[in-house]
C-alpha cells in the first residue's frame, strides 16, 4: 500500500535540503544578507541620489560655466573658482556664518542642559515646561522670523514695552543696529532650537542608572561632583550628536537672517548661504552662485570629517 505524503512533512524537507544547500556556502548566505540589506536601503540611496548628489553633480558642472538669466552662455572652466579666490566678500559672509556657529552652538548646547537638568528633577509642572520650551521647534523658521519681527520692533515690539516698564527710556532698535543685530538673530535661534536640544539631553539623562547617583551619594559627593563625574560622561555621546547637529545646522542659517535683516545694517548679518542666494537671484550669475555653493559644500564636508574626528575620540 503507498503511504500518503503529509504536505507539512514534504515542507519541512524543502526547508532543510535548502539551509543544507547554503549553510554549507559561507560566500553565498554572505550574498544573501549583503543583497538583503542593499535591498532596504534602496529607497534611501534613491532619494539620496535624486535630492543630494544629482543637485551636487550638477552645480558642479553649472559653476564651469557663466550663467545669465537666459540660461548657458558659454564654458569658462574654473573662472568662476578663480573670481570667487580673488573677491574677499565670499568669505567675510562665511566669516559671518562661523561667528553665528561659534555663538549660538554653546549657547544652545549649554541651555538645553540646563533645562534637560530642571526637567529631570521631579517638580511640579515639568510636563508643561517641556511641551513650552520644546513648541517652538514644530514652527517653521518663516514664522519664526515673523514672531521675532515683531517682538523686536523698535515703536510696538514686547521687549522695548517691557524694558520701558522697567525704566528705558529710549527706543531699541534691535535689528538696524549693528551692535545688537546679530544678537536678536542669536535669540531667536535660540528660542527655536533650545526645545530639540533639551528633549535630546532629557532622553539621555534618563539612560543614566539612578544607582550610580545613590552609590555617590553615599560616598559624601555632592552635587557638583556627581554632575562632573556621572552625568557628563554619561551624556558624552549625546554630547556629541548635539554638537555634530548644531554646528552643521547652524551653519545653514538663512530664513532667520532673510526675515528679519535682510542681511543688514549694510551687510553685517549678511550669511554665505544668503550670499550665494543673492549672487544667484538677484544678480542672476548662477555659474558664480554654484561655484559658491561648491566650495561651502567642500568646506561643510571639512568641519564634518574634523568633527567626527574629535568627537569621536575615545
Amino acid at each position: 500500500m503507498e503511504s500518503k505524503r503529509d504536505p507539512r512533512n514534504s515542507g519541512i524537507i524543502h526547508n532543510e535540503l535548502l539551509y543544507r544547500q547554503t549553510s554549507g556556502h559561507p560566500f553565498s548566505r554572505f550574498i544573501a544578507n549583503e543583497f538583503a540589506a542593499f535591498l532596504f536601503l534602496l529607497p534611501f540611496l534613491i532619494l539620496f541620489g535624486i535630492f543630494y548628489l544629482w543637485p551636487l553633480l550638477r552645480g558642479a558642472w553649472i559653476s564651469l560655466y557663466s550663467w545669465g538669466i537666459s540660461g548657458m552662455n558659454r564654458f569658462v572652466g574654473l573662472q568662476n573658482y578663480i573670481q570667487l579666490f580673488q573677491e574677499k566678500d565670499f568669505f567675510v559672509y562665511l566669516w559671518h556664518s562661523i561667528y553665528f556657529v561659534l555663538l549660538a552652538t554653546p549657547l544652545l548646547i549649554i541651555l538645553g542642559l540646563i533645562l534637560a537638568l530642571i526637567i529631570n528633577q521631579k517638580i511640579a509642572g515639568r510636563t508643561f515646561i517641556r511641551s513650552f520650551f520644546f513648541l517652538p521647534y514644530v514652527l517653521s523658521v518663516a514664522v519664526i522670523g515673523f514672531i521675532w519681527l515683531r517682538m523686536f520692533d523698535p515703536k510696538q515690539g514686547l521687549l522695548n514695552v517691557i524694558l520701558h516698564i522697567f525704566g528705558f527710556p529710549r527706543e531699541i532698535n534691535w535689528l538696524t543696529d549693528s551692535h545688537l543685530a546679530w544678537w536678536s538673530i542669536i535669540i531667536a535661534s535660540v528660542w527655536w532650537g533650545v526645545g530639540f536640544v533639551m528633549i535630546l539631553f532629557l532622553a539621555g539623562l534618563q539612560e543614566i542608572s539612578e544607582e550610580l547617583y545613590e552609590a555617590a551619594s553615599i560616598d559624601g559627593a555632592n552635587s557638583f561632583q556627581r554632575f562632573w563625574a556621572i552625568t557628563l560622561p554619561g551624556l558624552s555621546r549625546v554630547m556629541s550628536v548635539q554638537i555634530f547637529f548644531q554646528v552643521i545646522n547652524n551653519f545653514k542659517i538663512f530664513g532667520q537672517t532673510q526675515i528679519m535683516t535682510h542681511g543688514g545694517p549694510g551687510d553685517t548679518t549678511r550669511t554665505i548661504i544668503q550670499q550665494i542666494y543673492i549672487t544667484g537671484f538677484s544678480k542672476n550669475a548662477f555659474g558664480q552662485a554654484a561655484a559658491q555653493s561648491v566650495i561651502f559644500c567642500l568646506f561643510m564636508l571639512l568641519i564634518s570629517a574634523l568633527q567626527y574626528r574629535f568627537l569621536n575620540k575615545e
